[in-house]
């Protein structure tokens, strides 16, 4: 899942986020260090405070024989922001007897960490849950004392609450630098990305400018600069090609065909020749439709201008397609299925290319005719969620799903739908380059009983 949504964000934005996560590990790093430490040392000077403190009860209690009361006194008295619940504890050298403490009511509670200390020890620090502990070994008596920390509590909630803060401002602040950095670092690309979107199809002969040559941008400007001339040498040479041989092949066979018409108005009461010139007619006129698809694909291939397009009716166009089909194919049956016509008058208006857009009938109705049972074919005009769509159906074999993307590429014959079947697999392929031009959508519907071409017109 992760890489999924990773593969839907842009370069930029996977710059930012991967800088942004390795920043905020830095930070939370940094941060927790600040943290630990911080906490270590507040932990050892409050221990520090506590031996401090318990050396000079036990002076004043065994050195200088100070009384009870004066030392609760001073006890109580002294550094109460410090030292909070405190409570000193003095027993003999043998750790049977207390000798003073400051609440006898508690005596037990130190009791109970004067046997476990380590008696190899000086001073054992231990912490409590509520309470830290200090044991002290002065001239050979045992001084417990213990208080309650509260003033590291504080500082350590304070000190997180800060680095929280710091962190979540530091985190929008690099945010909105690395944003701003991936934006200037990938701004060259974006730049080429729009040069390059006006070079093709109309300027070939216009290079990227790019002022920093020598770095991998420019490495890779000069690549594309060199790839664009091998385009355009390419692609003159093709169009030159179409140029040349449309005139030298149409010509030949138009010849052809019209000495074959008289041919057969000569011999048409020999069937013996009759026959064979009805054949080769047949031969001719197919080799005529296949130079004339493969010379109208290369065309659109090789041209570097857009189609003029005009808004015009497309129920019109599609009915004068139907009208020169049929008249070029006797034999073919077109259906118009007119029972959900659109009623509003605009929704048939659409830009294209009136002689391109019969192409487009013309050899999806031939498409349908053809691959049908029974050649026939049924065209009908209906719109979709606001958007004009014409259908062209014909009952036949489905086409296998494998092979839907597959019948759109040039010279592509189905060994399931196409077998015994005349053709050479370059109408659809028109079709499709003919529709993209005009950003019209095909989809192609199989079914049990036959297939269907929706073309539908979006806006």
């Amino acid at each position: 899942m992760l890489s999924r949504f990773l593969t839907r964000l842009n370069i930029r934005q996977r710059l930012t986020l991967q800088f942004l996560l390795l920043v905020s590990v830095l930070f939370l790093l940094f941060s927790l260090g600040i943290y630990l430490l911080s906490r270590v040392y507040l932990n050892n000077r409050f221990y520090s405070g506590l031996q401090e403190r318990a050396i000079i009860t036990a002076s004043l209690k065994i050195a200088l024989s100070a009384d009870q009361k004066a030392i609760q006194d001073l006890v109580r008295n002294s550094d109460e922001r410090m030292l909070t619940e405190e409570m000193v504890s003095i027993y003999d050298p043998q750790r049977k007897m207390f000798v003073f403490t400051t609440d006898i009511l508690k005596e037990s509670f130190h009791r109970s960490f004067l046997n476990p200390a380590d008696t190899s020890k000086t001073v054992n620090n231990i912490p409590g849950k509520d309470y830290k502990i200090c044991v002290v070994k002065i001239k050979g008596y045992w001084v417990i004392i213990s208080a309650k920390d509260v003033n590291e509590r504080e500082a350590l909630s304070n000190l997180r609450d800060i680095l929280i803060i710091l962190c979540l401002a530091a985190l929008i602040f690099i945010a909105y630098i690395s944003w701003f950095m991936a934006d200037r670092a990938l701004s060259p690309i974006s730049k080429i990305a729009r040069q390059l979107d006006q070079i093709f199809p109309k300027n070939l002969s216009r290079r990227i400018e790019y002022p920093y040559t020598e770095d991998e941008i420019g490495f890779i400007t000069r690549t594309i600069n060199k790839l664009l001339q091998r385009v355009e040498t390419s692609m003159n040479t093709q169009r030159m090609f179409v140029a040349n041989i449309s005139h030298e092949l149409k010509n030949p066979l138009t010849k052809i065909f019209t000495q074959i018409e008289l041919l057969e108005m000569k011999y048409k009461d020999h069937p013996e020749y009759y026959n064979q010139i009805m054949s080769l007619r047949s031969d001719t006129l197919m080799l005529n439709h296949l130079t004339q698809a493969l010379l109208e694909l290369a065309s659109i291939s090789s041209s570097d201008r857009e189609l003029p397009k005009k808004n015009l009716r497309i129920d019109e166009i599609l009915m004068s397609a139907v009208s020169e089909f049929k008249r070029w194919n006797p034999d073919s049956s077109i259906l118009l299925n007119l029972e959900e016509f659109p009623e509003k008058e605009e929704m048939l208006i659409y830009p294209v290319n009136e002689d391109a857009m019969k192409i487009v009938f013309k050899n999806l109705l031939d498409n349908a005719c053809k691959f049908s049972a029974d050649q026939q074919a049924e065209v009908k005009i209906h719109s979709d969620a606001g958007l004009l769509q014409i259908t062209v159906y014909n009952e036949g074999k489905p086409i296998p799903q494998e092979e839907i993307t597959k019948i759109l590429q040039p010279f592509f014959r189905s060994d399931s739908t196409a077998k015994g079947k005349k053709g050479h697999g370059v109408g659809l392929a028109i079709v499709k380059q003919i529709l993209s031009l005009h950003h019209i959508r095909l989809t192609i519907v199989p079914s049990d009983s036959g297939n269907a071409f929706v073309l539908t017109f979006q806006r």
